[in-house]
């Protein structure tokens, strides 16, 4: 997928306008426009900031440049699937979700596991040093142990990152944050399903001079 096709699915998902995502940023609807059909390739670095911060995205991503950053450090590195907050009825991710195809360091990878990832959203993991804007990478599974942080689908059919407990046959999806209530979920009434177990944050950054 392509930085435009990318721009205009991030603003679709966020329920965005193009008069809202120009707003956010500084520009003209006709420049995001102009973003998102591939007519401008060149941005500033000041919008990309922007860019990246309105749409909930790496600015690397924006960029493109994940893949050559690795590969000048000399770092390994696998490409995964980036998905949208959003899970399909039966619990699970489907092939229309998917954003991009992102480049990620392959250290403490199984190359025989199956991996996706997420951007973190709010500050409910601050805690596990989960920060909004992080990207979360997850090995695909259907369940985890007591105690482990996951990927899990809820009632709504969203996908939520929150630390696995259970009590008594009872599910509570324990956020790492006091400020943030935990999420009780009965298996035998409630949509709910286990997507992955959290691998591998890599830490969103600051564009700031």
């Amino acid at each position: 997928m392509n930085v435009g096709n990318l721009i205009k699915n991030k603003r679709k998902e966020l329920n965005l306008t193009l008069e809202d995502l120009g707003n956010l940023v500084g520009v003209g609807k006709s420049t995001v426009r102009k973003w998102e059909n591939g007519m401008i390739e060149n941005m500033g670095r000041d919008k990309i900031a922007l860019l990246s911060k309105a749409l909930n995205i790496s600015p690397l991503t924006l960029l493109d440049l994940d893949e050559d950053i690795y590969k000048s450090a000399n770092i390994d590195f696998t490409r995964v699937p980036l998905y949208e907050a959003i899970c399909c009825g039966n619990g699970g991710f489907v092939d229309e979700n998917i954003i991009d195809m992102i480049p990620v360091p392959s250290k403490g990878l199984n190359p025989r596991a199956e991996y996706f990832a997420q951007y973190a959203k709010g500050e409910s993991m601050k805690d596990a040093g989960i920060n909004d804007g992080d990207l979360l990478i997850f090995e695909r599974t259907s369940q985890v142990d007591d105690g482990v942080i996951g990927c899990f689908c809820d009632e709504d059919n969203v996908a939520t990152c929150k630390k696995y407990k259970e009590l008594n046959g009872i599910i509570m999806l324990q956020p790492m944050n006091s400020e943030f209530e935990p999420i009780v979920v009965d298996p035998l009434k409630d949509n709910f399903m286990c997507l992955g177990k959290l691998k591998k944050v890599i830490k969103d950054f600051d564009w700031e001079d």
